[in-house]
């Protein structure tokens, strides 16, 4: 058995059962806020699972128990004392500077939270201190109440913002990409219709006629994501001038209903506009000529542009879908 001064525990060893991250990189170390010993997670199971035990560190006889084992935070176990103190000297000390008529009486209000902490930390006149704590929350326990309700209030209204801004940029983003896929593409999307509408038009047809048409069917096709993109922006800002007025969130059922609907990656396979076009005439396939040459299959009514469009939007499908920007929407 290895000696080990129990007073210089190496950053990464268990005191206790003495392993190591080394050997075991899977291994995690806890601490008790009782007396905050570092121990593997291993020995908390084996130790504690029966029930409240002493510390195994010698000269400790704090008796811990396994539900109050929480991961240290802070390298520095000094740090982690002071912010549990803090937040413990907080959760009833809850006041805010608008409770108080003038900031002087808040300073006074703050100075004597950092002597509570202060003398807590440093273990100085501990008893008198928790009396002081004790004292405090007992005289002022309807506005501790209070307070505490109205900053659960405020948390769940900035979680709930977080959360509606990081939808509207999901969406946002969305929204821009296939702007910038629009631009990209217009020009060859123009030209290529244009083409194919003037061989299909007959010769009496104005060729300007068609340009300017197909002119006017890019530019609402464009137009309209630009148009989402406005009606966005304005959802999210009424969303948000009603969470910040602390109107209530949807009702518990409205939330299981929505968590009912199947999620579908694809949008209900809608491409906006087709990444492709359609030419039968020029697309020869030998094996598909002998089916629709067959009168069985034509008396069914099989149409050889189906099966060409099938196959295309099969090919194409989920292409520009992304499943974990869409799940996060």
């Amino acid at each position: 058995m290895v000696d080990l001064d129990w007073n210089n525990v190496p950053k990464d060893m268990c005191p206790v059962c003495k392993t190591d991250k080394y050997l075991s990189p899977e291994i995690q170390f806890k601490i008790n806020p009782e007396c905050y010993h570092k121990i593997c997670d291993a020995c908390v199971d084996r130790i504690f699972s029966l029930g409240p035990s002493v510390c195994p560190y010698p000269n400790c006889n704090k008796i811990l128990r396994k539900n109050k084992f929480k991961t240290q935070i802070f390298d520095d176990i000094e740090v982690e004392k002071e912010c549990d103190i803090r937040r413990r000297v907080l959760s009833i000390y809850n006041k805010k500077a608008t409770d108080f008529k003038n900031t002087e009486e808040y300073n006074k209000y703050l100075e004597e939270i950092e002597d509570i902490v202060y003398k807590l930390l440093h273990k100085i006149d501990v008893e008198k201190t928790e009396e002081r704590l004790k004292e405090y929350s007992i005289e002022n326990k309807q506005s501790i109440t209070l307070n505490n309700v109205r900053r659960d209030q405020e948390y769940e209204k900035f979680i709930r913002l977080q959360k509606l801004e990081k939808q509207y940029k999901s969406k946002r983003n969305k929204l821009n990409r296939q702007i910038l896929y629009e631009k990209s593409n217009l020009k060859n999307l123009e030209k290529m219709t244009a083409i194919d509408q003037l061989q299909e038009s007959s010769e009496e047809k104005d060729p300007e006629a068609v340009l300017r048409s197909v002119k006017e069917q890019m530019k609402k096709r464009s137009n309209k994501y630009r148009e989402q993109l406005d009606e966005l922006e304005k959802k999210y800002l009424r969303q948000k001038q009603a969470i910040l007025r602390n109107e209530k969130s949807p009702s518990k059922k409205a939330r299981e209903a929505s968590m009912k609907t199947p999620f579908t990656p694809f949008n209900g396979d809608r491409l906006s506009p087709l990444p492709y076009r359609l030419h039968y005439s020029r697309y020869k396939d030998p094996y598909v000529e002998k089916v629709v040459k067959n009168e069985q299959f034509k008396a069914g009514g099989y149409k050889i542009e189906q099966y060409y469009r099938r196959s295309l939007d099969e090919a194409f499908t989920g292409l520009n879908c992304f499943i974990e920007e869409e799940k996060a929407v």
